[in-house]
């Protein structure tokens, strides 16, 4: 007799925890690892069960959820494998672009190109994932890529530091700095192409196996059909601004998976330690949401930097703590607590700007209170 087909929990968390257990924390060693590496058939399964597009309409193929099911989602994907969640996080922007707009930009600020109706519907239903090169519009100092007008279409020129996903996803988003200060944002296929090349994997010290480039770009060619849309550059700045100061869903997925397993420690203290540091982390957790959720992105900027520096900081102790309390076995290559603690590290620099790192430098400097 055949077994019957399992059927997927209606609650996206639960579906996002059944996926963390079944496929994501076994593999999670490997995906860090640059020989072995994410699974794209672990992307494959993520898509289908919709938590790529939590927030997408019913109608168009996603979840129709709401803002904290997919934070909570998030958490759940980042404390399972980093590596993983990390290159499906790629996919959010473009899926976005896609659609139409940028939240929070007017549609004044933002003109839709062509690609967005030819792969809205894909890219909405995750059915096709894309990758994003555009950490490099963050940088001072001349674009690092640019866009002339050639024709009906643009020509870019120039390098992008940062790609991840390069091979497990179909297409990536590449951005550049066009005339009259704006940004193009182009959707071209995930391969070399003529006047597009890849390098070697970077050899980081966390995530190795997200495939994470560098692309080479001299002369490509893009036509007005692989163009998502044109932003004015100010505008997007000061969005970008806005966005990198708050803390993350990720930041916080890691801390609780740490602190859980430091609770569950049989160890001298950790428990204890646990107690404590859960507390606060929940704290944080608490005042976070309600900025994410409740406020609007541009209020309160300064106490959304001051949370994103002290999670960050909160998240490298816990990491920091579960190693010392689990000793010399945390230095084993297939331990997670030395992954979680480069994952940590990790998090400090992640969509990182001068006002994020001068909050994180803050926290990490904040010594404790001496015991009388």
């Amino acid at each position: 007799m055949i077994a019957p087909v399992p059927v997927p929990p209606a609650d996206p968390v639960e579906r996002a925890r059944r996926l963390a257990v079944e496929l994501l924390e076994p593999h999670a060693a490997a995906a860090d690892d640059p020989a072995r590496g994410v699974r794209r058939d672990h992307i494959r399964a993520l898509a289908e069960a919709g938590l790529l597009s939590v927030r997408i309409p019913e109608d168009e193929g996603g979840l129709g959820a709401d803002a904290v099911t997919d934070i909570e989602v998030t958490e759940v994907l980042a404390g399972a494998c980093a590596a993983t969640w990390f290159v499906v996080n790629q996919h959010r922007t473009p899926q976005m672009l896609a659609r139409g707009g940028v939240a929070g930009l007017d549609p004044a600020q933002f003109a839709p190109g062509e690609a967005g109706p030819e792969h809205r519907a894909a890219l909405s239903t995750a059915h096709e994932q894309a990758g994003l090169a555009i950490a490099h519009l963050r940088r001072s100092g001349q674009p690092a890529v640019r866009a002339e007008p050639d024709g009906a279409g643009w020509r870019l020129q120039g390098r992008a530091d940062w790609c991840t996903g390069w091979g497990l996803v179909d297409h990536v988003m590449i951005a550049a700095a066009a005339p009259d200060d704006r940004y193009l944002f182009t959707l071209v296929p995930a391969r070399e192409s003529a006047g597009l090349g890849a390098g070697e994997p970077l050899p980081l010290a966390v995530m190795g196996g997200t495939r994470t480039v560098a692309l080479e770009i001299d002369g490509l060619a893009v036509g007005p059909d692989a163009v998502l849309g044109l932003a004015d550059g100010a505008a997007y700045r000061e969005l970008d601004a806005a966005r990198t100061a708050n803390p993350t869903a990720a930041t916080t997925g890691l801390l609780r998976r740490v602190l859980r397993t430091l609770a569950a420690l049989d160890r001298p203290g950790a428990a204890e330690l646990a107690a404590t540091l859960s507390d606060r982390a929940e704290e944080l957790r608490a005042e976070a949401l309600a900025l994410l959720v409740e406020v609007p992105l541009r209020e309160r900027i300064p106490e959304r930097l001051a949370l994103r520096g002290e999670l960050g900081a909160l998240t490298v102790r816990a990491a920091n703590a579960l190693v010392a309390a689990r000793s010399g076995a945390a230095m084993l290559l297939d331990s997670p607590e030395q992954r979680w603690a480069r994952e940590a590290s990790f998090h400090l620099v992640q969509a990182q700007t001068a006002p994020v790192r001068a909050a994180q430098l803050t926290a990490l400097g904040r010594l404790p209170d001496r015991p009388r």
